[in-house]
C-alpha cells in the first residue's frame, strides 16, 4: 500500500511538471498563456573548464549569478547544449526561467549503427529521468547540428528513425515536447517527426541564402516549409563577436565594436520575429573559451568572443563576467516585443489589424500609437501578453508605422519598439524553376520569374540569387536583372563535387516598397524535391 501511494505521488508530480507546457496553434503555451521564447544560449564553462566534465560545485555561485543577470535582462528561457543538472534546473526556476534542455550527442556519428543508437538512447533517458520533476523544462533539444554528410551516409530514413527512437524514449519518461537542433544545411531533411522545429540560423551564414532571401526571408522559408503546423524556434542566432579577427577557421563573424555587436545581434532577433518564428535564442551568454578548440586560451576566434557577458581574461577579477553594451540594449528590447503587425509585410485595409506584444515581468501597462498618433492602451492578460486592434483609413497607402510603449507600475516609460509595414497593394512574387536539362553537371541552370500582385511580369527588376551545396558547404551568389518577360537565367558557377547530392537554389528581389519576395528550391541532383 505504501509503495502504491508513493507511486501515485510520483505520477502526480511527473504529470504536474509536464502540464505547464503545451503546443497548440503553432506556438508554445505555458500555464495556458501564449509563450514567445526570448532565449539566451547558456554554457556554464568558464576559462580552463572542459565540456563533459562536471563543474557543478565550483560553478554554483557563478550559475546563480548568471541566472540572476539573465532574468534581469528579461530573458524568459535559457537554452543549453548539454543538459542542466536538477540543482541547476532548480536555480533557473528560482529566477523564473524556463529551460530548453539540450542533450549533447555526437553529430558526426553513424545514425544507423545499433551500438550508437543504444548508447544515445541511454543518454537521453538519463536526462529525461533527471529532468522530469522540474516544472520549468520547456522541452528537450536533441544533438546540435547533425552533420549533413553523416545523415546522407547513414541514410535519411535511418537518421529520422534514430531521432524518432530517441524522442519516444524521452517521452516515455517525460511527455514534454522534443526537437532536434537543426541548421540550414539540413533543410533537405523531413522535420515533421518533432514536436517543434529548432533551427540555428545566423545572418552571416550561409551567405548565399541570406543574400538571396534576406535573414528574415530564410527564417520565413523554414517556417513555411519545415514547420508548417508547429512552432519554429531559431535555436541560435546573433553570434556577432568583438574578436580582433573578422572570421576564423571555424566560421563566425568578428571584428565588431561593442556598439556594432549590439546592433547586429538585435537585428537578428527582430528578423526572427519578422520571419514568423515562435521565439529565438541569442548566442551566447558568456564568451565560450572552450569553443571551438582550447578552453585554456582565449583564442582569436569569433565564437570565443560573442558573449553578452565578457570574460576577457582568466584572472579572478574577470571570472564573474563584465556586461557588454548588448546586455543593456537587449534588456530594453526584451521589455516590449512587438509580434504583430510584422515589419515589411503587406496588410489590407478591409479589416482591423491585430496587435500582439509580449512584455517583461516589470511591465504594468502597454500602449499603442499608429503613425505618431495618440497612445492607446492594449489589453493585458497578466502574464506578459498584450493585444489590441487598430484600423487604417481606406485611403491609406504605402508605409505605415506602429509603435508600442511599455510602462512600469509608476507610469514611467521602460521601452519603445516600432515597425513599419505596407498598407494596400500586394506583394510581388518570384518563382524558381529548373530549365530543361539544366541540372547536368556541366550546367546547373535555373529560371527566376518575377511578377506583380496581378501576376504581370516585371522587367528590369534586380534579382539576388544564391547557390548552396549542403553536403560540401560550398556556395556562390550574384545579382541579375529580369528581361521583358520578368525572367532571369541563373547559372551556378560551382560544379558539384562527387559527394554533393543536393543543391539549394534561392532567389529574391526587393520591391519599390522594400518588401522582399523570395523563393528557394531544393534540388536533388537528379530530381526536384
Amino acid at each position: 500500500m505504501k509503495r502504491c501511494i508513493l507511486y501515485l505521488m510520483f505520477f502526480a508530480t511527473a504529470v504536474s511538471a509536464a502540464s505547464r507546457v503545451e503546443i497548440r496553434d503553432k506556438r508554445f503555451y505555458v500555464d495556458g498563456e501564449p509563450f514567445y521564447i526570448r532565449g539566451i544560449g547558456y554554457s556554464p564553462w568558464r576559462p580552463h573548464q572542459h565540456p563533459g566534465i562536471s563543474y557543478v560545485d565550483t560553478n554554483r555561485r557563478w550559475t546563480a549569478m548568471d541566472f540572476k543577470r539573465i532574468k534581469e535582462a528579461h530573458f524568459n528561457v535559457v537554452r543549453t547544449w548539454d543538459a542542466l543538472s536538477p540543482e541547476e534546473l532548480a536555480l533557473a526556476k528560482k529566477y523564473g526561467l524556463m529551460v530548453l534542455q539540450g542533450i549533447w550527442l555526437d553529430p558526426h556519428q553513424n545514425f544507423a549503427d545499433q551500438h550508437n543508437q543504444d548508447s544515445c538512447l541511454a543518454q537521453v533517458q538519463n536526462v529525461a529521468e533527471q529532468s522530469r520533476d522540474s516544472d520549468n523544462v520547456l522541452g528537450y533539444v536533441i544533438m546540435t547540428e547533425p552533420w549533413p554528410e553523416a545523415v546522407v551516409e547513414s541514410g535519411e530514413q535511418e537518421t529520422l528513425e534514430f531521432f524518432r527512437r530517441l524522442k519516444r524514449a524521452i517521452q516515455a519518461i517525460d511527455p514534454r515536447p522534443v526537437s532536434m537542433d537543426s541548421w540550414p544545411p539540413l533543410a533537405f531533411l523531413d522535420h515533421h517527426a518533432f514536436d517543434f522545429v529548432t533551427i540555428n540560423h545566423f545572418s552571416f551564414w550561409p551567405k548565399s541564402l541570406n543574400h538571396a532571401l534576406g535573414f528574415a526571408g530564410v527564417v520565413r522559408w523554414f517556417a513555411d516549409h519545415l514547420a508548417q503546423d508547429r512552432p519554429l524556434i531559431i535555436g541560435e542566432t546573433g553570434g556577432y563577436a568583438v574578436s580582433q579577427s573578422t572570421n576564423g577557421a571555424h566560421g563566425g563573424a568578428g571584428g565588431y565594436s561593442e556598439y556594432d555587436q549590439s546592433i547586429k545581434d538585435l537585428e537578428s532577433l527582430r528578423g526572427a520575429v519578422q520571419g514568423h518564428a515562435g521565439g529565438s535564442v541569442l548566442v551566447s551568454w558568456i564568451d565560450t573559451w572552450h569553443y571551438p578548440t582550447d578552453p585554456d586560451t582565449h583564442d582569436n576566434e569569433p565564437w570565443e568572443w560573442d558573449g553578452v557577458l565578457a570574460i576577457p581574461t582568466d584572472s579572478r577579477k574577470d571570472m564573474d563576467g563584465i556586461p557588454r553594451r548588448v546586455y543593456q540594449d537587449v534588456s530594453s528590447f526584451n521589455e516590449a516585443l512587438l509580434l504583430e503587425p510584422k515589419a515589411d509585410h503587406y496588410y489590407g485595409l478591409a479589416s482591423p489589424i491585430a496587435v500582439e506584444a509580449c512584455g517583461a515581468d516589470n511591465v504594468a501597462e502597454m500602449r499603442l500609437s499608429v503613425n505618431g498618433g495618440d497612445w492607446k492602451p492594449l489589453e493585458g492578460s497578466g502574464h506578459g501578453g498584450w493585444r489590441g486592434f487598430f484600423s487604417l483609413p481606406k485611403l491609406a497607402r504605402h508605409r505605415q508605422r506602429v509603435a508600442i510603449q511599455a510602462l512600469d507600475s509608476g507610469g514611467s516609460q521602460l521601452s519603445t519598439q516600432s515597425v513599419s509595414f505596407i498598407a494596400a497593394g500586394g506583394p510581388e512574387q518570384i518563382v524558381l524553376s529548373s530549365q530543361p536539362g539544366g541540372r547536368s553537371k556541366e550546367a546547373l541552370t535555373f529560371t527566376a520569374t518575377v511578377t506583380d500582385a496581378r501576376h504581370e511580369p516585371i522587367a528590369q527588376r534586380k534579382v539576388h540569387f544564391g547557390f548552396f551545396y549542403p553536403i560540401s558547404l560550398r556556395e556562390t551568389q550574384g545579382i541579375l536583372l529580369t528581361d521583358d518577360q520578368g525572367r532571369a537565367t541563373l547559372t551556378c558557377s560551382l560544379p558539384p563535387e562527387p559527394k554533393d547530392q543536393y543543391l539549394f537554389v534561392a532567389a529574391g528581389t526587393d520591391s519599390p516598397d522594400r518588401v522582399r519576395a523570395g523563393d528557394m528550391r531544393i534540388f536533388r541532383l537528379g530530381h526536384e524535391r
